[in-house]
């Protein structure tokens, strides 16, 4: 008994070349779908490469694939009669279908560096750039035929990217950090950058917001978040270099949070 993937991939070779056309249309559609879950998942979080740009890597992935190890070999039948000897034995042209494959990932991997920002002092598309390259992945997959173990490969993933983006966000939490309440349009990245490569504090990620203050009016509340090994002495320092600063309107830190709960 033939499996999923063993059944599929017979439908090449049948019903003198349709089976190839309906092995193009399942694999490039799954390719699509299975791309389109990382795709939501990046479009929901506001990323340049979304569900669009996911999409279309999955299916042109697939197609170069499927070239790659089908097209080429039918092509090759097609036209065995230009590859003869001079005594009529037939010569098969060598060709390497893996090069073709290593190229998409290597293509792709240059287009997931572009996706890479850096902003301040934290550095943002490492995630995006990673799913990009497992989308071209998937499109691989699919196109020489793995369509089950494709398919239970990115499920996994697609729950994973969701569950670990929670507990990221848990471990940001409970990270030291330092929020800030400042005046508006006022170029504090630079000046934290300076603050923190003064007292050797590593910062892990820079979160700021607008709000509005009854006292104060509008103003920005950032986050700084620093590494989990970072003193908190150093981190007063840090905190205490600002206090003279005249747009800086309040700074509370993690640790102050932790007194006032245990009070």
């Amino acid at each position: 008994m033939l499996s999923l993937d063993e059944y599929l991939i017979s439908l090449v070779g049948k019903w003198n070349g349709w089976g190839l056309v309906l092995y193009s249309l399942i694999t490039v559609t799954l390719a699509a779908v299975l791309t389109g879950f990382i795709g939501f998942e990046r479009e929901r979080r506001g990323q340049a490469a979304g569900l669009r740009t996911h999409v279309i890597i999955g299916r042109s992935s697939c197609l170069v694939r499927m070239i790659s190890i089908y097209a080429l070999r039918v092509a090759i039948g097609k036209t065995s009669g230009f590859f003869k000897d001079a005594e009529g034995n037939l010569e098969a042209p060598y060709y390497d279908s893996s090069r073709i494959a290593a190229s998409i990932l290597a293509g792709f991997g240059f287009m997931g560096a572009g996706t890479i920002v850096k902003n301040g002092l934290s550095i943002r598309g490492l995630t995006t750039a990673a799913t990009i390259w497992f989308s071209a992945a998937i499109g691989r997959g699919c196109g020489a035929g793995f369509v089950l173990e494709t398919t239970i490969v990115t499920l996994l993933a697609f729950i994973l990217i969701l569950a670990l983006a929670k507990v990221e966000k848990r471990l940001d939490a409970r990270s030291p950090h330092v929020i800030r309440k400042v005046a508006p349009n006022i170029p504090i990245l630079h000046e934290i950058r300076s603050q923190a490569d003064k007292y050797s504090l590593v910062v892990k990620n820079i979160v700021s917001q607008s709000e509005i203050d009854e006292k104060n009016g509008e103003e920005v509340k950032v986050t700084v978040y620093f590494s989990y090994h970072a003193d908190k002495a150093t981190i007063a320092d840090f905190c205490e270099s600002f206090s003279s600063y005249p747009y800086v309107y309040s700074i509370v830190r993690s640790t102050d949070k932790e007194k006032e709960k245990d009070d």
